[in-house]
């Protein structure tokens, strides 16, 4: 069986593939010769998961602004198995005119520091080194930026680690609604980043089944063991992450936000579908007055109570988690009204009370969303299904 290969050295192997065949490859010759992708097709089904995985990997690429061309056979146009990849050197050159003047090569080298601290270290190095070269000095007493820079979150580095040694690992997890966590023992496949958060797409070995955790909920250290998990469950990671991004799709919220909104401007671009579907004003919620879910909505009252329904526009968002759709909904203010589903809006309505009580707020009278209605789950970590 092939090493495993980190999914960013894949894809940069990818782009220089492409970028230094100015005729362009077909798919079946970067698949049989790029690093990550060649051996691994050993079946028709590792065949299927490998064409699956260079999808994945060129729309991560235009993601990221890189544009692939496609060059259809001359021969015989139309036939997907003659098409040629490629991307142009221009797009990946360097601007000439730039430069950089000595505040912001010391931006540069800072934020290299930062993420030095993730689980990327050794590239950052490199990089750092690269800004030295072009005379970054790391002087901060004139930039007025102290260079305080932790982890965004401390389990990445242990986990990747484990992963990279095929090493078994421990750690405490904290699910919605439980005040103590529970010791988890997983086999760690792949770190996975969906809507700005990493996810850890595992095995878990006491429940024999795939979890998926987040990695802001893991409290305490990793614990990475001496002893190895079976190679073999390496292959339950692309599907694992299939099945992730399929319940997003699945768990769907309606939102109205306003435009030209921060709301607006970090929702659109996870919206599926049509995005910029005008609200009329019956799709507000109604609001009564002193009602706790419509008085601490401001955004909800005006539209429901003569606002100007055009100002704003409705969005669907595919929800993984809906605590944390529902505390990043909360952080937009009245910019931001979910209508659908009820159990999201509940969650919402409660953070507010008790951002409200924590604030001294007289209590609110309207009573809290139906108990009765089904929670989103996210997958509770005993009842099958990710934990994400």
């Amino acid at each position: 069986m092939p090493g495993r290969v980190p999914g960013e050295q894949r894809v940069f192997s990818l782009v220089l593939a492409l970028v230094v065949s100015p005729e362009g490859l077909t798919k079946q010759e970067l698949l049989s010769t790029v690093h990550g992708y060649a051996g691994r097709a050993r079946s028709a089904s590792e065949r299927a998961a490998l064409d699956r995985q260079f999808e994945r990997d060129k729309e991560q690429l235009r993601e990221l602004g890189i544009q692939i061309d496609t060059l259809d056979s001359p021969l015989q146009p139309g036939n997907n198995q003659l098409t040629r990849y490629r991307i142009s050197k221009e797009q990946l050159e360097f601007p000439s005119e730039l430069r950089f003047d000595e505040r912001e090569l010391m931006l540069l080298r800072l934020a290299a520091l930062a993420w030095s601290e993730g689980s990327l270290s050794a590239e950052s190095r490199r990089a750092t080194m690269k800004l030295e070269a072009l005379g970054a000095g790391l002087d901060v007493q004139h930039l007025g930026v102290a260079p305080s820079l932790g982890t965004a979150e401390p389990a990445a580095a242990p986990l990747q680690r484990a992963i990279d040694e095929g090493r078994i690992a421990r750690f405490d997890y904290t699910l919605p609604g439980r005040a103590a966590p529970l010791e988890r023992r997983v086999a760690p496949l792949r770190l996975h980043r969906v809507d700005g958060r990493w996810h850890l797409i595992s095995w878990d070995l006491d429940r024999e089944a795939d979890r998926v955790f987040l990695l802001s909920r893991i409290s305490g250290e990793v614990r990475v063991a001496a002893e190895r998990f079976d190679p073999a469950l390496r292959e339950r990671g692309e599907p694992a992450i299939a099945a992730l991004l399929a319940l997003r799709e699945q768990r769907r919220a309606e939102v109205l936000v306003r435009c030209g909104s921060v709301a607006e401007a970090r929702l659109a671009p996870r919206a599926l579908g049509a995005m910029n579907t005008p609200a009329s004003a019956e799709d507000a919620p109604p609001c009564e007055p002193g009602s706790g879910d419509g008085a601490a909505r401001g955004g909800r009252a005006a539209e429901a109570c003569g606002g100007r329904s055009e100002d704003r526009v409705r969005l669907t968002i595919g929800v993984l988690d809906p605590h944390l759709f529902a505390e990043e909904i909360i952080g937009y203010g009245a910019d931001a009204v979910v209508t659908s589903p009820e159990s999201l809006r509940g969650l919402v309505a409660d953070g507010l009370r008790r951002i409200a009580a924590a604030h001294g707020a007289p209590p609110i009278g309207a009573a809290p969303a139906s108990p009765s209605a089904p929670a989103v789950p996210v997958a509770a970590d005993d009842e099958g299904g990710p934990d994400a």
